[in-house]
């Protein structure tokens, strides 16, 4: 910002030194009596040279100045519209429309972004620098009413030019759900959905729908746009007669012989910069870019409306619990914007220190009662309880710490494999005894001692040197993340289809440690494979939302009921061929 005031006084600079110049030049020339010395000639024509010079720099410095400040901008936006969004311990407002609007308009795409409006705002400080400065100019050399004019036809120009900016925000805030939809069609089509987009066919019509998507989300804009430019063009013509009526006064005063040459030459110059200081454009995109500014100062406002934190209202030491059990008592749970229960009325107890299994048909609600468990939703009724106190009631980040999981669709970090285990319990970074450990109890030692780089190598074969793994062996880093958890303090273990990609073998040596892995803790497991549960030292049956069922596999297969149905049904499939059902 100095940088772009310093460049409006050194061209202000420029226009009083080359007026002084062309007036003297007569006198020098003539060596008239009244002449400027020649010595005095000569410094004023080498501080012309010196300022010009400098001003000629000014723009690369300014240039270089411009890049590290847009680097800035884009780093603390994207910091002040990913934190809101992170910080809440909940996630419902991942899934509020209007917090995610209010996001996008952050993010200030289509010419409205933050970084491009404030990017514009020393130049148009600068330009204010030059218009107080160059009326002056013309005030004293010339005429006060003429340089007055100059500066309300300025000033009244860039005002209206501003409410037409504001008309633009708005229609452009009214299509934000629009953006959303191309943002996601893009997505999809660079990082979400590369392969099947592929297999399918289906190239061409994302590219069509992204265009129908982004086009419909803009048009409205560009709409406001094409009037906004109508009358641009009109309050422009206003300023050029302005200034050509400036223009024509000062060459009447020269005809007439009432305005000295030097002034002639300085005043005209400072018209023409007083024409430039419209800065019109400065305007508009420090407009939009506030817009945006606006929607991200707004964003954490909103989240904390819709979804406020939950205040702890408890001391208890978090960091031991659960010394005795986990209770769902009566839980009842729909997602927000849904009417459907997924949970209804649920109990379920899981023990400090034991293993508990968890089995149930697709869609019976395993996964949601994992978010529960984590603090990630609040029960829409019922209530959590952790050694007896509502979940509720405890600091939710203290608790979270408590708990490891994997899963199913658990995180695939393009770092590092020692990152990749460590940022389950992140504090413990440089703890390569644990490490160490957690690689042999998930069974990825094997596979850390094939990669280029060891522990170094980066999981995405997109980076140098980066390598990709199959599904298993990412399954087993995934493990290994929680299991690093554990040892780092965490007291619950959940472990959501933890053989879902793990073949045969690999799986089997899973059964055979699972009891080991999880001793000390109490853990969950949930498995469609029952010879993964089957060890378990319980065993729940999750079905229409409740707990239909609770025992050992012994117990439950002596039962005869869901969960026994459910065992020979997948055991069938195995020790029985086509050749024996068809008979």
């Amino acid at each position: 910002m100095g940088l772009a005031v310093l460049g409006s006084l050194l061209g202000m600079a420029v226009t009083l030194l080359t007026g002084r110049v062309v007036g003297a030049v007569p006198g020098v020339i003539d060596g008239g009596p009244n002449a400027m010395p020649i010595g005095e000639f000569s410094w004023l024509l080498g501080g012309l040279l010196a300022v010009f010079v400098i001003d000629s720099l000014t723009p690369a410095v300014q240039q270089v100045a411009s890049l590290v400040m847009d680097a800035g901008l884009v780093r603390a936006i994207g910091t002040g519209i990913t934190e809101p969004l992170l910080k809440p311990r909940r996630i419902e407002h991942l899934e509020n429309s209007e917090v995610l609007d209010v996001q996008e308009r952050a993010k200030g795409k289509g010419g409205f972004h933050l970084a491009q409006g404030l990017g514009q705002l020393p130049w148009l400080i600068a330009s204010r620098v030059t218009l107080v400065g160059s009326a002056v100019i013309v005030g004293v050399m010339f005429a006060w009413w003429v340089a007055a004019m100059l500066v309300a036809v300025t000033i009244l120009l860039e005002w209206y030019g501003g409410r037409l900016i504001e008309r633009e925000v708005d229609v452009w805030w009214g299509n934000t759900e629009e953006q959303r939809r191309a943002n996601y069609l893009f997505d999809l089509g660079m990082r979400d959905a590369p392969k099947e987009l592929r297999v399918f066919g289906l190239h061409n019509w994302l590219v069509e729908r992204y265009v129908r998507e982004w086009t419909a989300g803009y048009r409205p804009v560009w709409a406001r746009r094409k009037r906004n430019a109508k009358w641009s063009l009109l309050i422009g013509g206003v300023h050029l007669i302005a200034n050509g009526i400036a223009i024509l006064a000062v060459g009447r005063a020269a005809y007439n012989g009432t305005l000295p040459l030097t002034q002639v030459a300085t005043t005209l110059p400072a018209i023409l910069a007083i024409g430039q200081a419209n800065n019109g454009y400065g305007v508009a995109q420090v407009r939009r870019g506030l817009s945006a500014y606006r929607a991200m100062r707004d964003l954490s406002a909103t989240i904390d409306e819709r979804h406020p934190e939950p205040a702890v209202t408890t001391k208890h030491r978090i960091e031991t619990m659960p010394t005795r059990e986990i209770r769902f008592e009566k839980v009842s749970f729909h997602y927000p914007g849904s009417d459907v229960a997924v949970l209804r009325d649920l109990d379920l107890t899981i023990r400090a220190r034991e293993a508990l299994a968890l089995v149930g048909v697709n869609g019976a609600g395993k996964s949601t009662l994992v978010k529960l468990l984590g603090g990630a939703y609040k029960p829409t009724s019922g209530r959590i309880l952790v050694d007896g106190v509502d979940l509720a009631d405890l600091d939710l980040a203290v608790w979270q710490r408590r708990v490891a999981a994997i899963v199913q669709d658990f995180l695939r970090f393009p770092l590092s494999v020692t990152d990749n285990v460590v940022f389950g319990a992140v504090e413990r970074a440089g703890d390569e005894l644990t490490l160490a450990r957690v690689a042999r109890e998930s069974g990825i030692d094997e596979v850390v001692r094939r990669l280029p780089k060891g522990w170094d190598t980066v999981l995405d074969k997109t980076f140098d040197g980066g390598v990709d793994l199959s599904g298993g062996e990412w399954q087993r880093v995934a493990l290994a993340r929680a299991l690093f958890a554990v040892h780092a303090g965490a007291g619950v273990l959940v472990l959501d289809e933890p053989a879902a990609a793990l073949d045969v073998r690999a799986e089997a040596e899973l059964v055979e440690r699972y009891l080991e892995l999880t001793s000390g803790v109490a853990s969950l497991i949930i498995s469609h494979r029952f010879s993964v549960v089957r060890n378990a030292d319980r065993i729940c049956v999750l079905s229409d939302g409740r707990i239909v069922e609770d025992g050992t596999h012994e117990e439950l297969l002596a039962q005869n009921g869901e969960y026994a149905g459910m065992f020979r049904l997948q055991a069938e499939r195995y020790v029985t061929g086509p050749e024996v059902v068809d008979a």
